[in-house]
């Protein structure tokens, strides 16, 4: 009598976030290839993995691809809530950060 064996596979999950990530870096680094600007890797200088340094002639400038946190996939906008405002009140005196909504 045979036995049925299961076999368990372990898919990767794709992060859609690193393939957002990629795909931008992927344009800027041919846009800047096309227009003759020089950039590195942002390794070579202890910056994050996909990070790169643009050489312009006045300074360098550092590309960093940045996606929302995790649960995230679309930054939200911060709006002060003109209630406040109408009201006569500072919607910033109680709060460092202010009164905010979340669109």
């Amino acid at each position: 009598m045979e036995k049925n064996k299961k076999m368990i596979v372990k898919t990767k999950k794709v992060n859609e976030k690193d393939i957002a990530k990629n795909e931008i870096m992927a344009i800027i680094h041919k846009a800047l290839e096309e227009n003759g600007i020089s950039f590195k890797d942002g390794v070579d200088y202890g910056f994050t993995k996909g990070t790169i340094i643009v050489e312009h002639e006045k300074a360098d400038v550092q590309i960093k691809p940045i996606t929302p946190k995790a649960g995230l996939t679309r930054y939200q906008e911060v709006v002060i809530i003109e209630e406040w405002l109408m009201k006569g009140k500072n919607p910033l005196q109680n709060s460092k950060k202010g009164v905010i909504k979340w669109k």
